[in-house]
């Protein structure tokens, strides 16, 4: 790699469009005009340094294999659907008042630094690492896409639209494989860690943990969205945290180095999680919770038209009767009649004033979430 050591080298390299295989870190670059430049293989700062690098502006530039890691960038302008960058490093750099609009950026690393007011607006974002990246003050990422990245979103602007296809890196098998195993990509230390050491993580095991991984990053999700008010996206994050919860768990019953009780214990929350999912959508859907309060209607109908120590010659007759029995409303008809007809007139009665009070938990929260 060339290092280059006075602004004349670089001015040159500008006015022919092309800089690649060259270190910059010794430069004082302010102020530069990188716009539709085409860099490859270049090194503005030393990892670490702090080196200052002030009102870059890379507008229509493509940027491959380029690291920035260590410097802090201030003011520095990436806008426009014609720039790229492709395996770029900002690994332990600061970002402060930086735009990205409209930008494309794929195998990019963002781990370690710190964001501050910095604009990914309209940008689309593809296997991008921000493991361990500290956003501050107001960053903004609407109208732009977000797919196969590690994200972390504390103090990030984004949205359910935000997601492509409406899922995180986790939930995609092949594709969180792909960034595991290819993670060399990035600009600088694809596999090291703040220290400058190799991380010693097991990427099979991480994948095997993946729907925990997603289960977490949507409780997370659940959290930030339902403390701005974003309180469609907030239950949206729930439901999704409680299915990759539950993925997680079904994993786990296949794993040899559980003991039996342990998986008697992991098989009781995947079914107590499949059941919340199956009768009342979490606490989220009125047409799995209507279904559940009919369905039991039908279930009680047919065991008291089944029953020998009653005289029902009609089944619509006995919907009536389990109907009433669900609003609490027991027709005389079936009282004292036999002691397992009378437990299961307290059984439904039971369910049904307890799935009524479900039901209006939910209505109430789909008429305030309706925002």
């Amino acid at each position: 790699m060339q290092k280059i050591t006075t602004l004349a080298q670089l001015k040159d390299m500008i006015n022919r469009k092309e800089i690649a295989g060259a270190d910059l870190s010794e430069l004082d670059l302010s102020g530069t005009d990188f716009s539709g430049c085409v860099l490859k293989n270049i090194v503005f700062a030393e990892e670490k340094s702090g080196k200052q690098l002030n009102n870059l502006d890379f507008k229509g530039a493509t940027l491959n294999n380029v690291s920035f890691a260590g410097a802090a960038l201030t003011k520095c302008d990436f806008d426009g659907s014609k720039t790229t960058l492709e395996g770029v490093s900002f690994k332990n750099s600061k970002l402060d008042k930086c735009r990205f609009r409209g930008t494309r950026i794929s195998w990019a690393d963002f781990r370690y630094s710190e964001i501050n007011n910095v604009t990914f607006e309209e940008s689309h974002i593809a296997y991008c690492d921000f493991y361990r990246a500290l956003f501050t003050g107001i960053n903004m990422f609407g109208k732009s896409e977000i797919s196969h990245s590690s994200v972390f979103f504390e103090n990030v602007n984004i949205r359910r639209d935000n997601l492509h296809e409406g899922r995180i890196l986790p939930e995609d098998k092949e594709a969180y494989t792909r960034f595991l195993k290819e993670r060399e990509r990035f600009g600088t230390g694809g596999l090291e860690n703040d220290q400058k050491k190799v991380s010693s993580w097991n990427p099979d095991q991480v994948i095997r943990d993946r729907f925990a991984a997603a289960a977490n990053t949507y409780k997370a999700l659940n959290g930030a969205w339902t403390s701005r008010g974003y309180l469609r996206d907030a239950s949206w994050a729930y439901i999704k945290g409680q299915k990759n919860e539950r993925r997680h768990l079904l994993i786990q019953l296949r794993s040899k180095e559980l003991n039996f009780f342990n998986k008697l214990k992991t098989l009781g929350m995947a079914a107590e999680n499949w059941a919340s999912d199956f009768l009342f959508g979490y606490g989220e859907s009125i047409g799995k919770t209507v279904r559940t309060y009919a369905l039991l209607v039908f279930v009680f109908a047919f065991l008291f038209y089944a029953s020998p120590h009653m005289s029902l010659t009609s089944y619509t007759y006995a919907l009536l009767l389990s109907f009433k029995n669900m609003v609490a409303m027991t027709d005389k008809s079936m009282t004292e009649i036999n002691p397992l007809i009378d437990f299961l007139n307290i059984i439904q009665t039971t369910f049904g004033i307890l799935i009524i009070g479900i039901f209006g938990y939910i209505l109430g929260n789909k008429i305030r979430n309706n925002q």
